[in-house]
Parts: C-alpha cells; sequence; structure tokens
C-alpha cells in the first residue's frame, strides 16, 4: 500500500488508482464467490464445464469464469454466480454502468453516448451495444408497466387505502408522430400528463407550474389501450372514486370520446392553441382572434354559427370544402368547445386558482421531439416504446428506482396459481364470498362493467 500511495502525487492519480483498487477487489470478490459457491452446491449439480463472460461497469472492465452446471436426470442447464449476483443472459454491462448509459440515451443519440463515455475514460462500448442494452431496459419496462395494467384490468387488484383524494384532477393529452425505419408511414406516440393544478413560483406571481405533474407514453395498438394503462398508472397514486376528472386535448376522437369511458363524469375540453390554430388556418388570423375571444365569454353557439355563415366566403371549392369539415368537426364536439371552468359541478366553480389548460404542446416538445425527432432520426416500433418509457420514467423521476434489476421480476400466471394451489392452507369456501372491484375500478363507467353489476345484484 506505502508504495502505491507513494505514486500519487494529485487528486487526479489518486482518484484513478483508488478505481483500479476497487476494479481488483472487485474481481477478486467474485472469484471468491463462485469458489464457495462450489463448495456448497445442490448435490444433484453437476459442473459441464467453465464459460468466460466480459461485463463493462463505470470502474471498468472485470472478466468472469464461471462454472456451467446441469442437473442431474434433466436438461436445465445454469450458471450459479450468475443467480447469485443476478446477470441476465446476454448481459455487457453492470447495473450502476447502465443507469448512466440509459439517462445519456434519454437525452443524446446512441452514437453520441459511445462518444462521451469513451472520452470520459469509461469501458468503450459500440452504439450498437448501448443501443441494445439501453432498449432492453425499455423493453423490460414497459412489459412491467403492462403487466401491472392487466392486474387492474383482468384481475382487480385495485388498491384504494392510502392514496391521494382530490377533488379536482386535469388530464391533458396529444400525439406525436415519430419516423418508422420498417415502413414509410410514420408511428404516433400518444402522451397524457395528469396535475393536480396550478402554484406560482414566487411571490410577485410571474411564473406557474403544475402541481404533481405525471406522464404516461408510449406506442399503442389503438386508444383502449393507451386508456387503460393511463387510467391504470393513475390509479396507483389517486383514489378516483370521488374525484372530477377534466381533459385538455385536439380534436382526435381517442381524446375525444373514448377516454370518456374510463372516467365516469368526465369533462372533455378542445384544446384552446388547437382551435386558434385550425381557425386562423382555414378562416384567417383576424377571425380567429375575434372568435377566440367569443368563445372565452363562453358562447359557443356564436362561435359556431359565425364560422357556418363564412364558409362560402371561401375563394376555392377546395377551401370551402376544408371550412366546411371544421365547421361539422366543432358542431360534433360542441360540448367540447365550452372552457371547463363554465362544465365544473357548482361545489367546485368556486375553487380559487383554476387557469386555462394546454401545456401538453410543452411537455411533448420537451420530453419527446427534443430527443425522438431529430433530423434523420427513425426508430422501430419496439425501440420507440423502450425510448417512450425511458423519457416517461426520466420525467416522473423514477428511472433510478426502476433501474434496479430486483424490480422486473414477473411471475409466470400458471406458474403463480400453481404456486398459490400448493401453498393456500385457508377455507377454499370464503373464495366464493369474494368481492369484484372492477365494479368500483376505474373501469366502472363501463357498459360492459355496468351490465355484470345487474346481474350479480339480481
Amino acid at each position: 500500500m506505502d508504495i502505491i500511495l507513494e505514486k500519487i502525487d494529485n487528486l487526479n492519480t489518486l482518484e484513478e488508482t483508488a478505481s483500479k483498487i476497487a476494479l481488483i477487489v472487485m474481481e477478486k470478490y467474485i472469484n471468491e464467490l463462485e469458489e464457495e459457491l462450489f463448495r456448497n452446491k445442490p448435490k444433484d449439480l453437476e459442473v459441464v464445464g467453465f464459460r468466460k463472460k466480459k461485463i463493462a461497469t463505470k470502474l471498468g472492465e472485470i472478466n468472469i469464469k464461471r462454472r456451467l452446471y446441469k442437473k442431474k436426470n434433466c436438461k436445465d442447464y445454469i450458471f450459479l454466480l450468475d443467480e447469485k449476483l443476478n446477470i441476465r443472459k446476454g448481459r455487457r454491462v453492470s447495473g450502476e454502468y447502465l443507469k448512466l448509459l440509459v439517462s445519456l440515451s434519454s437525452m443524446l443519440s446512441f452514437r453520441k453516448v459511445e462518444e462521451v463515455t469513451k472520452e470520459a475514460g469509461f469501458p468503450s462500448l459500440s452504439h450498437g451495444t448501448i443501443h441494445k442494452e439501453v432498449r432492453e431496459f425499455g423493453e423490460r419496462e414497459s412489459k412491467k408497466i403492462k403487466h401491472e395494467k392487466e392486474e387492474v384490468f383482468t384481475e382487480g387488484k385495485l388498491q384504494i387505502d392510502g392514496k391521494k383524494e382530490k377533488d379536482l384532477l386535469f388530464i391533458e393529452a396529444d400525439g406525436i408522430m415519430v419516423s418508422s425505419q420498417e415502413d414509410k408511414e410514420r408511428m404516433e406516440i400518444k402522451v397524457g400528463v395528469v396535475h393536480e393544478g396550478w402554484y406560482y413560483e414566487t411571490p410577485a406571481k410571474k411564473r406557474r407550474r403544475l402541481k404533481n405533474p405525471k406522464i404516461v407514453m408510449g406506442m399503442y395498438k389503438n386508444a383502449d389501450s393507451f386508456w387503460e394503462e393511463f387510467s391504470s398508472e393513475i390509479s396507483k397514486e389517486y383514489d378516483l372514486t370521488k374525484t372530477q376528472v377534466v381533459l385538455n386535448g385536439d380534436g382526435a376522437s381517442w381524446i375525444q370520446e373514448t377516454s370518456k369511458d374510463y372516467f365516469p363524469g368526465l369533462i372533455v375540453q378542445l384544446d384552446r392553441f388547437h382551435i386558434k390554430k385550425d381557425v386562423s388556418r382555414y378562416f384567417g388570423y383576424e377571425i380567429a382572434e375575434g372568435l377566440y375571444k367569443v368563445l372565452q365569454h363562453g358562447d359557443t353557439q356564436a362561435f359556431i354559427d359565425t364560422l357556418e355563415s363564412l364558409i362560402w366566403e371561401a375563394e376555392t371549392k377546395e377551401k370551402r370544402e376544408k371550412r366546411r369539415k371544421l365547421v361539422k368537426h366543432y358542431q360534433k364536439y360542441k360540448e367540447h368547445l365550452l372552457d371547463y371552468r363554465y362544465r365544473l359541478p357548482e361545489q367546485l366553480k368556486g375553487k380559487r386558482n383554476l387557469y386555462g389548460m394546454g401545456i401538453v404542446e410543452g411537455y411533448v416538445d420537451k420530453n419527446i421531439a427534443r430527443r425522438m425527432k431529430k433530423q434523420g432520426m427513425s426508430w422501430s416500433k419496439k425501440g420507440a416504446e423502450a425510448m417512450a418509457k425511458i423519457l416517461m420514467l426520466k420525467h416522473n423521476k423514477k428511472l433510478k428506482e426502476r433501474l434496479n434489476d430486483n424490480y422486473y421480476i414477473i411471475r409466470s400466471p400458471i406458474k403463480e396459481l400453481k404456486y398459490r394451489k400448493r401453498k393456500y392452507t385457508g377455507n377454499w369456501n370464503d373464495w366464493l364470498q369474494a368481492k369484484m372491484p372492477v365494479l368500483y375500478g376505474v373501469d366502472s363507467g363501463k357498459d360492459w362493467v355496468k351490465a355484470i353489476k345487474n346481474l350479480v345484484t339480481v
């Protein structure tokens, strides 16, 4: 130790030396652990041979030599060391190094991450390897969230106790198109933001912030898949049984219509930014400015009537048709044109600090567009879903928690049922008295749930 210390003449060499010592200690510990596991191995295991593996860590690259075991009278092969240290098959990086790679990849392209880590002195990995490791993490996260959603919607695992009770919650939804590697059509990432309202950062009241904003986003096969996941994520934090939910979004049917199936009594509002933009595009800026003020005063009929009267003033047939389609769209969602503050229940209308909605565009730009829509960038469906989940975790400040490998243990439903059958020692007659959480859960407003309620209450 004295010889090592003699070569240290500044903080940089001290740090470098400490890292090298730590790497040596780490490899030595792993080797000793491998021998300990061999000495105490189960009697039904026999050694087949040794296998080598390299793992990149923040300290440097470590070389592991571990025994491959085979169960007697069975075809199963295992690495006791891998099981003990929770090293997944095909893994190239340690958990701590993966945290760094995922964090950097949420801001930079994989090629840039390769450059940055190499220049910083970390183990050199190709951008392809970095992409693979980061994507696998995002895919595991996506599977975990889907599994949790299924527990709510198919098994009725909805925990109500201990959650926040809010009289009012706000949701904003939007979609963003990203380039696809697989076909010419672009792919849509759906985004939902939920928050509890607004507050001012300073006493001068110059800048508002959202209270406890949370994001849900990803690739979904249909609107129901998005709203199931969104409502499932919200239900982890909030008890919605007595909550008035307000939703703001553009004119897409998955926002304006499908959302109502998941939040009973939902107030849906057409986004003001999109209204102003569309009216300005097809009717002109001055008309848009004037009618926007009319709409803000709550006169939706005057807004629609004025637009309808201006259809025939368009110069061409094509422009008249576009105006007609826009007016027809507003007629269809006439109720959604009215500002949510006019439609709140009486007990909430006097609530203070209620402001206009329309923040989702900024969230989309900040959390997705800057990372996924750079020039020339394209994605596979799985890659886009994985990155969307990583960006979602980062915003929700859950990235560190979910990067813990132990978080991703998802038991097989078949094995889980067999396990319960083996272990259950209670009175099976009690099972027949079970409740049906779906009757009062996030799905309670759907017609099929109402039909079930009628059946079970006969």
